[in-house]
């Protein structure tokens, strides 16, 4: 992170990401799985702050899922710290590939749709590996909670997809964009990584 109003959009953006845990997974959660659009935030600091701050968000925004899936209403255990992994998977993937193919700026925001989808599958597979390799190996009373996977997998590739129009309905908006930009730097020009 280059300064401090980068810092702070981070931390802001991860709290962010927090609240909508809270919000999204208490109310949604059936087992393992549940809703959470806690990553929204994350993908906004990927697709204006670039693959540093993305990733950087996620891990901060990952907090709360974490423990949630975890502790209070999952039975990871430690694993469910997994959840900032895969959140900085994502946010840490949107950069690189808002970076190199610069949606917001040549104004062809759609193509956010499928590059936030795109960037799902490295998170996708940190999942896969989480609930068939970590948790049987190190946790086998749990090893039954691969038996998720596929369920886990589907919900988050649908809200993936919302997370996708979204950004592509927010990349397109210049008042939102000049937000953003205001809380990142102090020159109006998208900068990344």
């Amino acid at each position: 992170m280059r300064n401090s109003k980068e810092i702070a959009f981070v931390v802001y953006m991860g709290a962010l990401g927090n609240v909508l845990a809270a919000i999204t997974i208490a109310p949604t959660i059936v087992k393992q799985v549940a809703l959470d659009f806690s990553a929204v935030p994350v993908l906004i600091a990927g697709v204006f702050g670039g693959a540093i701050l993305g990733g950087v968000t996620g891990i901060i925004a990952g907090i709360l899922p974490s423990v949630f899936f975890g502790f209070i209403g999952g039975q990871l255990g430690l694993f469910g710290f997994s959840a900032c992994v895969g959140k900085a998977l994502h946010g840490f993937i949107i950069g690189l590939l808002t970076k190199r193919l610069n949606p917001v700026e040549t104004k062809k925001t759609l193509l956010l749709i499928p590059l936030v989808l795109i960037s799902f599958i490295p998170e996708a597979l940190w999942i896969a590996a989480v609930f068939i390799l970590f948790v049987p190996f190190f946790i086998p009373s749990q090893a039954f909670l691969s038996l998720y996977l596929p369920t886990i997998l589907v919900k988050a590739s649908f809200e993936v997809g919302v997370m996708g129009f979204l950004m592509s309905a927010l990349a397109g908006h210049d008042g939102f964009k000049t937000f953003v930009f205001n809380h990142l730097r102090t020159d109006s020009r998208m900068r990344h990584d």
